[in-house]
């Protein structure tokens, strides 16, 4: 299956203008005139100017990759602060529940102990939707890395002879957490 297909059918959507956009980047790869056919490398390369290799960076590295960066990043701080305030509530929950068994002699119907059975079913919801979501980050950022590496793989076959992308990006995604967040945190926590 080509990598479009698989970027396609992987994209959870309330994320989908935040991932790479892959077409694009195999546009910039384009000739003007061939935009539907492969032509041979050695074409390519005498249609190929600085210009588009600038065009073609700067959409892959600048745009693209800080693109997706950001997103996990902020992705990321918002989950972590929500399963904060989940820890917080169970916690507090649990104060409250042990409170309530060193009083047995105290009648049970505070405003606390009604709050707890109903803050608890929404607190589970509100975890069970952030479990999903970090499962979605984790996928979310596989899938772009593969995305930028095939596209400097892609770069690098056609446009290789004068400029390689590969070891540019490399330097960069290593750089950025994004491809190596170890997610197993948050989902113990």
């Amino acid at each position: 299956m080509r990598f479009g297909k698989t970027l396609q059918s992987s994209i959870y959507e309330p994320w989908k203008s935040k991932y790479i956009d892959y077409s694009k980047l195999k546009t910039l790869l384009r000739d003007d005139g061939n935009a539907k056919g492969r032509a041979s490398a050695d074409s390519d390369d005498h249609d190929w100017t600085e210009e588009d290799e600038g065009a073609f960076v700067e959409e892959l590295v600048n745009v693209q990759l800080e693109k997706v960066n950001a997103f996990h990043d902020e992705t990321f701080k918002s989950l972590r602060d929500r399963t904060n305030v989940c820890e917080t509530k169970v916690q507090e929950i649990a104060a409250s529940e042990k409170n309530e068994g060193d009083d047995d002699h105290q009648p049970r119907a505070t405003a606390d102990s009604d709050a707890a059975p109903q803050t608890l079913p929404e607190l589970l919801e509100t975890l069970n939707h952030i479990t999903t979501e970090i499962n979605e980050l984790e996928k979310y950022s596989r899938i772009n890395y593969t995305g930028f590496l095939k596209a400097a793989k892609k770069h690098d076959r056609r446009r290789g002879s004068q400029y390689r992308v590969r070891p540019l990006l490399q330097v960069r995604l290593a750089a950025l957490p994004f491809n190596s967040e170890d997610y197993s945190p948050l989902l113990y926590q």
